[in-house]
Parts: structure tokens; sequence; C-alpha cells
């Protein structure tokens, strides 16, 4: 079956000048060098995202031990826990 489809290709591509099919080829690695290129963009906007991510996640996690430590002054266990959770993120 692979035999008769390489076959059948073939006799496809004999059947068309070959500057067609230089110029056909010539389309596909334009458009795969246009997809790479916006992959890479696409890839580098990602990272940005996730960098800014992090760090507004980062500021929150900060913001909110704070306001759990200034609400709970009066339990240290609980500041403990706090602190050993806020460590170890």
């Amino acid at each position: 079956q692979y035999q008769e489809e390489i076959q059948e290709l073939n006799e496809v591509a004999r059947h068309r000048p070959r500057s067609t099919l230089v110029m056909g080829i010539q389309q596909e690695n334009r458009q795969i060098r246009e997809l790479q290129q916006e992959n890479k963009e696409l890839r580098t906007s990602l990272e940005e995202h996730q960098s800014a991510l992090e760090l507004i996640m980062s500021k929150y996690r900060e913001q909110m031990f704070r306001l759990l430590m200034a609400s709970k002054k009066d339990d240290p266990s609980i500041i403990m826990k706090l602190k050993d959770q806020h460590s170890k993120v």
C-alpha cells in the first residue's frame, strides 16, 4: 500500500512542471518560517506574562502575610505558621 501511494504521488508530481513544484515548496518554506517566528514571539510573550504573574502573586502573598500578621498579633503560634508558609513559598 505504501509503495502504491508513493508511486501515485510520483505520477502526480511528474504531471506538474518542476517550476510549479519548486514554487510550492518555496511557499511552504516561507509559511513555515513565518510560523516559527510567530511561535518564538508567542513564547517570549508567554514568558513575560508568567514573570509578571509571578511578581504579582509574590506581592499578593506578601501583602496577605502582612495583613494576617497584623490581625493575629495576639497568637504567636499562628504567626510562626504563617512565617513558615511564607518562607516555603
